[in-house]
């Protein structure tokens, strides 16, 4: 099985960068063949809704995004993680979402396969990580839209400075773990 990841913080060994690892090392230990992707070092632009997509079975835009479509499909799981900034995912996550259109046949039913199993990974400073509830739902929806099973979503609040997660053992556990429940 392959499980990749996208790590949608500009800030690497930030706090998002630390925990996909984490999942990533999972579902490694449980014998996944992982890749990681940073959606901030990657040119891509946001989905310009010429519905190409519809017709041609694929987006017309070339560009970064071009090759994440065909990991993507091949992926037995994926790990997407986003700091929340104002209140939602970061604009690199929220840029690279928006490109799921393509995975959409007209009737809106999904090209995917099904059954793929995801995970979701969220860092925000608010100590209440019930806070942006509404927002992690919305994610988790778009998802399951497109075929997806949520295994879990995982947020690390309260949480400002990078990497301090990593310091976190029950967090980095539950992130370890939850790499393994992705592949199996």
């Amino acid at each position: 099985m392959k499980v990749i990841g996208f790590v949608g913080s500009p800030r690497k060994n930030g706090n998002i960068d630390v925990l996909v690892q984490q999942v990533l090392q999972g579902a490694s230990a449980a014998e996944a063949e992982t890749k990681i992707f940073y959606l901030n070092e990657l040119d891509f632009k946001g989905c310009q809704g010429c519905n190409f997509c519809k017709v041609n079975n694929r987006c017309g835009l070339q560009d970064d995004m071009t090759s994440l479509y065909d990991e993507i499909a091949n992926a037995g799981a994926i790990v997407i993680g986003s700091p929340v900034y104002i209140g939602q995912v970061s604009g690199q996550t929220k840029l690279f979402l928006d490109r799921w259109y393509a995975f959409m046949n007209p009737d809106f039913s999904t090209r995917l396969e099904k059954g793929k199993k995801a995970a979701l990974i969220f860092s925000q400073a608010n100590p209440n990580a019930e806070h942006f509830g509404k927002s992690f739902a919305s994610l988790a929806e778009l998802l399951g839209l497109s075929g997806m099973e949520i295994q879990d979503t995982l947020v690390a609040s309260g949480v400002r400075e990078a990497g301090v997660v990593a310091g976190d053992k029950a967090l980095m556990q539950k992130a370890q773990a939850l790499g393994e429940q992705l592949v199996k």
